[in-house]
C-alpha cells in the first residue's frame, strides 16, 4: 500500500470559520461596543462642562478688568469684543460647551456684582443642571 494515497480517518481540511465561531465573534463585539458606548456616553458632556466652566472664568476675568477701567459692568457681554480695547478677541464664543448663549446681568443678585449662567444640558433655564459662575466648588453646579 502506498502511504501517499492514504487519507487519514478523522482529519478535516477546515478552510474557513464556521457559522457559529461568526455569530460568537459578532456576539462578543457587540458586548464591547455596548460597554464601551456606555462609558463614553457621558464623557463628552463632562468635557462640555468643563469648556463652559473655563469660558466662565475667561468672562468672568474680563469683566472685573472693564470694571476697573470703567468703574462699572457692561450692559452685555458682547461689550467686552468691541472696541479698541476690547477685553476679548473678536471670535471668543460668548456660548456655551452647548452653543447656548451665556446668561449675563449687572448688578447680579445674591450680592454678587453680577451673575453669569449658563443653561446647561437641557438648555433651559432655570434648572437643576444650570452652570453659575459663582458656584464652581461643586463642579458649577447651582441648587
Amino acid at each position: 500500500m502506498n502511504m501517499k494515497n492514504t487519507v487519514r480517518v478523522g482529519a478535516r481540511n477546515r478552510g474557513g470559520f464556521s457559522l457559529l465561531e461568526l455569530m460568537l465573534v459578532l456576539a462578543i463585539i457587540g458586548v464591547l461596543t455596548a460597554v464601551a458606548a456606555f462609558n463614553l456616553a457621558g464623557t463628552g458632556n463632562k468635557a462640555k462642562v468643563k469648556a463652559t466652566l473655563a469660558s466662565m472664568n475667561t468672562i468672568r476675568a474680563a469683566l472685573r478688568t472693564y470694571n476697573l477701567d470703567h468703574n462699572s459692568y457692561p450692559s452685555s457681554l458682547q461689550d467686552l469684543t468691541v472696541g479698541k480695547t476690547a477685553y476679548l478677541s473678536a471670535d471668543f464664543k460668548l456660548a456655551d460647551g452647548w452653543q447656548n448663549a451665556f446668561l449675563y446681568q449687572a448688578p447680579g443678585t445674591s450680592g454678587h456684582e453680577f451673575d453669569l449662567y449658563s443653561k446647561g444640558i437641557d438648555g433651559m433655564f432655570p434648572s437643576g443642571d444650570d452652570i453659575d459662575v459663582w458656584k464652581q466648588d461643586n463642579g458649577g453646579q447651582s441648587q
